[in-house]
């Protein structure tokens, strides 16, 4: 899959207009062979600085197992359908792609897991705008470019 076999498709994907805003989602993580890994609710408060096209985006996972994960990104558009991003966890910046209702970030974080340890993981999440209120992104979740995990995840606009 391409970013640009989405160019033609509507409604537009993008991170300044979509995130801005209060957010809230869902979850569910699936290992590779498809069993329930875990599942998490999403609160997101985002804000946008318009003379630099920043995003800034805090995201609070709420886990099913007790643990939680907050990521302050910010995010930054670059060019046309071109973006970078910053979380205090990454490892390198993230990169992303959009075209049409698709948005494509991949990065590299250090993910904090139950029990208070962390582990390194690689990110490719896809972004698929629904509506002006709604997206779903499918995403993976691997180590050295191996996935072991799928993520479902379910955004909408308060």
């Amino acid at each position: 899959m391409a970013i640009e076999d989405f160019k033609r498709t509507e409604p537009a994907f993008l991170p300044e207009t979509f995130f801005v805003g209060r957010l809230e989602g869902w979850a569910v993580v699936e290992s590779l062979i498809g069993g329930l890994q875990k599942r998490a609710t999403i609160t997101a408060v985002v804000t946008l600085e318009e003379e630099t096209d920043t995003v800034l985006f805090t995201e609070t996972y709420e886990f099913d197992d007790g643990h939680s994960d907050t990521l302050h990104w910010t995010i930054r558009k670059l060019g046309e359908g071109q973006y970078s991003g910053h979380e205090n966890g990454l490892e390198g910046e993230a990169t992303g792609e959009q075209a049409g209702c698709a948005f494509h970030w991949k990065y590299t974080r250090n993910t904090p897991q139950a029990g208070g340890h962390s582990t390194k993981l690689n990110f490719d999440d896809w972004f698929y705008a629904i509506d002006g209120r709604a997206c779903i992104v499918r995403g993976s979740a691997g180590r050295a470019g191996i996935p072991f995990a799928t993520a479902h995840v379910t955004y909408r606009r308060l």
